[in-house]
């Protein structure tokens, strides 16, 4: 069964980015039910900086930013700070993490402006950019009031928690039928070969929830994995993954940025697509938010991280998609929602992986032995 081309492109190119509203729940499956929003716990004490800072900021007049999110994600975020803060301006960058850096690097190497915070999603990436001395060792007044799994490295903090999920094509496989772990897709994925997919292992989502899941879950982990590979297709990333999905050349997929579930929750999309987290281990990635030594403007770069930290800020972030997590913000897509659907202990959780510099050459090249790359 294929859908009509004319729609299945309009769906698909909706789902290549992320809509700057959210609305609504997850269902016990994690599909979209329109219900009332999350509280996430009771609300933390506002931490902003002091005022010295805060009028240097505004002096300076303005942040650039290098990040991975999608421009449609980031503009109720920049819209809200912009509105609190009339005196700074963001200017975005959009690009991917391996380009943040070496962007970064090239520009503070030749004295050009380079970026004043950087927000990525690879671990490796962003812990090899601390290991260069480019993070500003920052610790921003938030902190005493986050989790620990917050604290991702020295100047370096979780923005959000960002869910994989899978999403499938219910005119293909209808909503009973859609396996609600890893496990299942696995072992559905022997009748579904070529007809499932998932990211290359060089997306940075990809290999973090890859190495999350088989942290987590060890041997037994690797078993799915592996399971799934010789039966995967296999994109660069989530745009390609979602228009196949929309147009029906996928029945399934996994580990997708849990950034479409506002999209899928909507009202043409949601008759076409379904989500789910995964109830053997959804892994959450955390994105890492840094001001960096070589800033122009290291103050607005400061207010800016501590306005992404605050409860208005994490609730501008919903807006746009991310997954916020600290107490008092109000977010379908909060991770009391994820813990709804998979429980507490199927939550991968906890800032980066152990070793997982020196652990990611080995997991890279297990994934392509099994996905035949």
């Amino acid at each position: 069964m294929m859908i009509s081309l004319p729609r299945a492109c309009a769906l698909a190119a909706a789902c290549a980015v992320v809509l700057t509203a959210c609305g609504g729940s997850t269902g016990t499956d994690g599909s979209a039910t329109p219900t009332s929003t999350v509280d996430v716990g009771k609300a933390a004490p506002a931490t902003p900086l002091d005022a010295a800072t805060v009028a240097r900021a505004e002096k300076q007049g303005s942040v650039l930013l290098y990040t991975n999110a999608d421009a449609d994600q980031m503009a109720p975020l920049t819209k809200a700070f912009e509105a609190k803060y009339t005196g700074i301006k963001v200017r975005v960058l959009n690009m991917n993490d391996t380009q943040t850096f070496q962007r970064y690097a090239t520009e503070s190497a030749t004295g050009v402006r380079t970026a004043d915070v950087v927000m990525a999603t690879d671990a490796v990436e962003v812990l090899k950019f601390v290991g260069k001395g480019d993070v500003l060792d920052y610790e921003d007044p938030n902190l005493r009031h986050l989790p620990a799994y917050a604290r991702l490295a020295p100047g370096v903090v979780s923005m959000s928690e960002d869910p994989l999920v899978a999403v499938y094509n219910t005119a293909l496989i209808p909503k009973e039928k859609q396996p609600k772990d890893l496990a299942g897709l696995a072992k559905l994925s022997k009748t579904l070969k070529g007809k499932i997919g998932t990211t290359d292992i060089s997306n940075p989502h990809s290999f973090g929830a890859v190495s999350s899941y088989t942290t987590k879950r060890g041997d037994a982990g690797w078993k799915n994995i592996e399971a799934l590979g010789p039966n995967t297709g296999v994109e660069s990333g989530n745009g390609n993954l979602m228009q196949k999905l929309a147009q029906g050349q996928y029945q399934a997929t996994y580990f997708v940025a849990g950034s479409v579930r506002a999209l899928i929750e909507g009202e043409e999309a949601a008759k076409i697509l379904n989500y789910t987290y995964l109830t053997d281990g959804t892994p959450l990635l955390p994105r890492a938010v840094a001001v960096t030594k070589k800033a122009k403007s290291p103050d607005a770069g400061k207010v800016f991280v501590n306005f992404l930290l605050s409860v208005e800020g994490q609730e501008a972030a919903c807006e746009g998609g991310f997954t916020p997590y600290r107490d008092g913000v109000k977010c379908a897509y909060g991770l009391p929602a994820v813990e709804k659907v998979v429980g507490a202990d199927n939550m991968m959780l906890g800032g980066y992986p152990k070793d997982i510099v020196k652990n990611k050459p080995a997991i890279v090249d297990r994934w392509k032995k099994a996905y035949g790359r």
